[in-house]
């Protein structure tokens, strides 16, 4: 009698641990805004395989579902993120998780993986190609131009310009070839034009 007791306890105590074992624990949610979409990286306690994630997109929330897991709600919903990402929602059932994340814009296709480790999943968000390339203009304009001298360089010039101009008259005996004037004259104007319409 007292070998059937044990031997129940111990069935108990076992299958507790072995459905403690197979419930993996998503926390660590990191969020990498590109230029062409969004990187996820979410952690888990334990070994992953795709055959148990699913991800969808339905208008502007992204949706991934990880079954035989559970997300850690407060860590992943108070992960730091900033525009296009508007809202990250966490979502545990008993035979899953679901994670839901919402963009400003669309997102036309995305594409998920797994770390080496099988520990992570990492999943690619791509927006519109019209939206890549609107976002791509708007960078070339608010950028500034490929070169540009800031205004110690010019302060420097214009004295340059200005001493050569000085020594070109006093120097100057009259003659066409006077260098030193032509090159003052020719800096000073060179760096004015630059200084009021270039730069």
């Amino acid at each position: 009698m007292k070998f059937t007791k044990i031997t129940i306890i111990l069935c108990f105590l076992l299958n507790g641990q072995s459905y403690g074992q197979g419930t993996i624990e998503l926390e660590n949610l990191n969020i990498d805004a590109k230029q062409n979409g969004l990187f996820l990286a979410i952690h888990s306690s334990g070994s992953l395989s795709m055959e148990k994630i699913t991800g969808w997109v339905n208008g502007d929330w992204f949706y991934m579902t990880v079954h035989e897991a559970q997300g850690d709600s407060a860590e992943i919903c108070s992960a730091p993120y900033s525009f296009p990402v508007l809202e990250i929602d966490n979502t545990n059932t008993e035979e899953s998780t679901q994670l839901a994340i919402r963009v400003s814009g669309q997102i036309e296709n995305f594409e998920l993986y797994l770390s080496e480790d099988k520990h992570t999943i990492i999943a690619a968000l791509y927006y519109p190609a019209e939206t890549v390339i609107a976002l791509m203009e708007k960078t070339e304009k608010g950028a500034p131009p490929p070169y540009s001298l800031n205004s110690r360089i010019i302060n420097v010039l214009y004295l340059t310009g200005t001493a050569l101009t000085i020594s070109g008259v006093i120097s100057g005996d009259g003659s066409d070839n006077n260098t030193e004037l032509v090159l003052g004259l020719s800096v000073l104007t060179c760096t004015y034009l630059y200084d009021r319409f270039l730069k």
